[in-house]
């Protein structure tokens, strides 16, 4: 974790001294694998602590700090950087200094595995088609997360652009209630699914979240962008931690760690290769179509994980996912 912090704090610093796009491109991708290696180890030192019962409930809570600094950290880059856009050296230096901060605090950090944990990792040997089961059952919510991220792509990168478009003022706040949504979702997604099980849930939002979504290809004024924007971040913020929970179900508890850095891999790789596919798209149809285009996406992925609820039989789903 602390590793990967260092790597993102003078990757951050070092845009200060880019006098050219290679540089730029260089430090960025540096600053991407410190940021793929400290979210995937505190993912895992989170479900390490948190009791299996209440999985959901802890990497939901996990994920709060991550919702505040969405909602906060966009406004205080622009308010650092200034109306004339001038001040990008100031923006990186208070990043690195955050980091600084963060990697002190990371110092005093008392993390300790479970031994009971360790001592069966070397005791149990896994026959190789007991790995192949596991890397089968992982397919199914990985493949759900992906489209869910590519989805979900339009909403982080073109939102503000679109909303520019409609000639919507203060579009930063539509942002702002989408992180509400998120943080709303965390109050009451793990009573909803001791009710109704994470199949269930799964299943509805997919289906409110592509509506939603696609709602926003439709939108006429600010308040109906601000009110999807909300839906959207409920469902987000519900979505995501069921699947999270799915992935490290199939896995067994030494491999915790590798659940949660494939999690993360195609968490970021929906999220890039949605933002390249859907910004061709704007090109020569606009920014609707790519709303209306990302909720047939993510209805695509409601048919696949409905038709497995039936192919597979729910007792299975039920044992692997829930």
């Amino acid at each position: 974790m602390i590793l990967g912090v260092v790597i993102t704090a003078f990757s951050t610093i070092g845009y200060i001294f880019s006098n050219g796009i290679i540089l730029l491109v260089i430090f960025r991708v540096m600053q991407g694998f410190g940021f793929g290696i400290s979210s995937t180890a505190i993912a895992t030192i989170v479900t390490d602590v948190t009791p299996p019962a209440r999985m959901l409930e802890g990497i939901g809570y996990s994920g709060v700090g991550i919702t505040i600094t969405t909602a906060i950290g966009p406004s205080m880059a622009l308010h650092i950087v200034g109306r004339g856009y001038n001040e990008f050296n100031l923006l990186f230096i208070t990043t690195f200094a955050v980091s600084i901060i963060t990697i002190l605090v990371a110092l005093f950090l008392s993390y300790e595995k479970n031994i009971n944990i360790q001592c069966e990792k070397f005791k149990i040997i896994k026959s190789d088609t007991d790995s192949n089961r596991i890397s089968k059952e992982i397919l199914l919510p990985a493949l759900i997360l992906f489209l869910a991220a590519v989805a979900e792509s339009t909403i982080l990168s073109f939102t503000a652009l679109y909303g520019i478009e409609l000639g919507f003022d203060n579009i930063g706040l539509f942002f702002t209630i989408n992180a509400l949504g998120i943080l709303a979702s965390r109050l009451f997604i793990n009573q909803i699914v001791d009710k109704l099980g994470m199949n269930t849930v799964l299943s509805i939002g997919l289906i409110i979240f592509a509506f939603s979504i696609f709602g926003i290809a439709m939108v006429k004024t600010m308040y109906m962008l601000l009110v999807l924007g909300f839906l959207c971040g409920i469902m987000m913020g519900s979505l995501l931690p069921i699947i999270n929970v799915m992935i490290l179900n199939t896995v067994s508890q030494d491999k915790k760690g590798v659940a949660n850095a494939i999690y993360y891999a195609l968490l970021d790789g929906g999220y890039g290769i949605g933002s390249i596919l859907w910004g061709r798209i704007i090109i020569n149809y606009g920014y609707r179509a790519i709303y209306a285009l990302a909720g047939i996406v993510l209805v695509a992925a409601f048919v696949i994980f409905v038709l497995n609820l039936f192919y597979r039989g729910s007792t299975i789903l039920k044992r692997h996912y829930e």
